[in-house]
């Protein structure tokens, strides 16, 4: 079972921070759709997206154990009402 890594989180809230972060991973997360995030290769694409907008070196393992976690999570971009959870979830929320 994936986890959310606590470190890699608390880097992504703080680049998140700045608004103009935000708004390109609004638009990052918003060009998936739930089929998407059913597939390795495209969690794995979002994953490498998303590290690169916001200029964070991600390990091997960091990378497999975000995408894993993201299919496991059943997640449809969007859908208003998932959105808001992810949206919690990054502004510390859930943790």
């Amino acid at each position: 079972m994936a986890y959310i890594d606590r470190r890699l989180m608390k880097v992504f809230r703080s680049k998140m921070r700045n608004p103009r972060n935000a708004r390109r991973v609004y638009g990052i997360l918003r060009s998936y759709r739930r089929d998407d995030l059913k597939h390795p290769g495209r969690c794995y694409g979002m994953v490498d997206r998303l590290s690169r907008c916001l200029g964070v070196r991600i390990t091997k393992d960091e990378r497999d154990n975000a995408a894993h976690w993201l299919m496991g999570c059943n997640v449809d971009p969007n859908n208003k009402g998932h959105r808001h959870r992810m949206w919690r979830l990054v502004n510390g929320g859930l943790f």
